[in-house]
């Protein structure tokens, strides 16, 4: 080999090495997908019947790839955001569904905007058999942008080149609801033209937005509305679901505080199957909600047209009212059981007196710890004439005690004569007085609505969410003064890892009070074992209260401490002496028995003539 043919030779493979370098593809970016990557993309995209394959209906490329549909082909995720002063709503261009919903006037724990979810949180999908009765999900398809503003936004699933799948959304202005109207042209070139039903399938994560994850769960849960019923619900505190045939006319994901709900006026859901499940405790989550339905279909037509409504918002009672307010029954949302006020007549209490005082009073006031005792205060004014009632019997019982000691002494033992003999004398004496044990049960019975109604309004109010009083920065959970990081054997389940101050007063004033009332009451036979259950009670209130909210723990020892005061102030207004002296002019009088209390004497005359029959049989032995 000569000189020039060895030069040309090096030259040569200098340029073939440049040319390899120069053309090997770029390691950040991503390698074009191969047919068989492509046929597998759109073989989960386009999931077959039973015996179907792609290649029944796609179409192939000089490659022998199967043509990816418009709505398939690759494209760069966007996002369109809707906002007015109260809500931000983020969508997502894959899958044409809301992504991320964010409350402006509202904060969770670190202080920022609650998020009801984010991104990979909820899920919204209309899966959609095609006339190759090939199942596609919207969920994973790409739409376009084909309108945005602040406001509204229109994403695009198209089909083909002339049939497409519009979602048209529309933020109201100051509001908390999004309209969605699910338009479709042509879509009988991609559905069958005999379908009836569409499926609907909704999924959402609830992060946790409180202190406490216990009773932020025990408050969350699936709502759904019956279009002429009531509103009934799904809870758990592990996992539960439920098939409901009824047609609906929305369903909810609720949170303690706030809901995602999604409603169909126009059509409804049918044929629905409902499911939620305890998220882990500490994953940042309380619960994970599904929901799958039908709505009535129909795609004869050139255009498809089926509206929707978004709520993201509030669980606010005046809010969710609001919405009702000037429209028809049959237009109506019902959304206000979202707020849980209890049931029957506890609801009926929240919903008539305590939450028009509460809106009267928050009109004037922003301390919500005045409120709050104003509130008291109103409540304890309209039950004093019960209370009076129930104090004037105890005060009876108290002048009588020395005469009670009187007879108990005259007639001592246990024996069941002598028993007898002391039950008769007591209740003759009460009789002829005009004083009954239990007529000062019966008023404090007649209390206990308003005292389990408030159970149910405090803890479940936004109105306290975030409000502030003296210790305790927010009245809608606990107020912690000491806390521990280990768990104590079962007391940890009931107490939590911490002691409220609000629920630690509320106990303590309430065993002050009742130690100090027994002793002003006589006891009579069987009285030992009922005087220890108050204190009983309030340490089963300590238990059920330090975790919940300190709002309620603060109404309760308010409540106490003006129990304590109006209890004073009666004991010191009331001549007792006079009282007495009422007492022994009633015995002179002739009262006339009622039917209970013959029934009784009889019941004891009967008892006694078995006694001394007894006893003579014996004698004759």
């Amino acid at each position: 080999m000569d000189k020039n043919t060895l030069i040309g030779a090096l030259l040569i493979g200098a340029v073939l090495i440049g040319f390899t370098w120069f053309s090997k593809p770029d390691p950040t970016q991503s390698p074009a997908p191969s047919p068989q990557d492509t046929t597998q993309l759109v073989t989960q995209a386009l999931a077959p019947a039973a015996g179907a394959t792609v290649a029944d209906s796609a179409s192939l490329d000089s490659l022998g790839a199967p043509v990816l549909p418009p709505y398939l082909q690759p494209a760069q995720e966007r996002i369109v955001e809707l906002k007015n002063e109260k809500l931000s709503v983020k969508l997502s261009t894959k899958g044409g569904a809301p992504v991320e919903a964010v409350l402006a006037d509202y904060l969770d724990q670190s202080k920022k905007p609650v998020h009801l979810f984010r991104k990979g949180d909820a899920r919204l999908d209309l899966p959609l058999r095609t006339l190759e009765n090939r199942l596609v999900s919207t969920a994973d398809a790409n739409f376009s942008v084909v309108e945005s503003t602040d406001s509204t936004a229109v994403l695009r699933m198209q089909i083909d080149d002339v049939a497409y799948l519009d979602y048209a959304y529309k933020l109201r202005p100051a509001d908390y609801r999004v309209d969605l109207v699910i338009r479709g042209h042509e879509l009988r070139r991609f559905l069958p033209v005999n379908i009836a039903l569409q499926d609907i399938e909704w999924t959402q994560r609830i992060p946790q937005q409180e202190q406490s994850w216990k009773f932020e769960g025990q408050y969350s849960g699936v709502y759904y509305h019956f279009p002429q019923g009531d509103v009934d619900r799904l809870e758990t505190t592990s996992e539960s679901s439920e098939d409901v045939q009824e047609t609906l006319r929305w369903v909810a994901f609720k949170d303690k505080y706030f809901s995602s709900a999604l409603i169909a006026s126009a059509t409804g859901f049918k044929d629905n199957k409902l499911s939620i499940k305890a998220a882990k405790e500490g994953s940042g989550y309380v619960r994970d909600c599904s929901f799958k339905g039908t709505f009535p279909i129909s795609i004869k037509e050139t255009e498809t047209v089926l509206p929707f409504t978004f709520f993201f918002g509030p669980n606010d009672y005046d809010l969710l009212r609001s919405y009702d307010a000037g429209v028809s029954k049959e237009e109506a949302l019902h959304l206000d059981p979202l707020v849980y006020l209890g049931m029957s007549v506890f609801r009926w209490i929240n919903q008539y007196l305590i939450i028009p005082i509460v809106t009267f009073l928050s009109g004037f006031l922003s301390n919500w710890g005045i409120i709050i005792l104003l509130m008291t205060l109103a409540i304890k004014m309209l039950l004093w004439p019960f209370t009076y009632k129930s104090y004037m019997s105890q005060a009876k019982m108290r002048v009588l005690r020395p005469q009670i000691e009187a007879i108990n002494a005259k007639y001592p033992g246990k024996e069941q004569d002598q028993m007898m003999k002391r039950q008769t004398e007591t209740m003759n004496l009460y009789r002829s007085a005009g004083a009954s044990p239990m007529s000062g049960c019966l008023p404090m019975l007649l209390q206990m609505p308003f005292l389990i109604a408030l159970y149910m309004y405090f803890p479940t109010s936004i109105l306290l969410r975030g409000q502030g009083f003296l210790w305790a920065d927010d009245l809608s959970t606990y107020d912690a003064i000491i806390s521990w990081n280990y768990d104590i054997p079962l007391v940890s389940s009931f107490l939590g890892n911490h002691l409220s101050l609000f629920c630690v007063l509320m106990t303590v004033t309430n065993i002050i009070y009742t130690r100090y009332t027994m002793n002003q009451t006589p006891s009579g036979e069987g009285m030992a074992g009922m005087k220890m259950m108050p204190y009983i009670m309030a340490i089963m209130f300590f238990f059920m209260f330090n975790q919940n909210a300190s709002g309620l723990s603060y109404y309760y020892f308010v409540s106490t401490l003006i129990t304590i005061v109006q209890y004073l102030a009666f004991r010191w207004t009331l001549n007792e002496d006079k009282l007495l002296s009422q007492l022994e002019a009633n015995k002179q009088k002739p009262r006339k028995k009622s039917k209970w209390m013959q029934r009784l004497e009889e019941a004891q005359r009967l008892q006694q003539e078995q006694q001394r029959k007894a006893q003579k049989k014996q004698g004759r032995r």
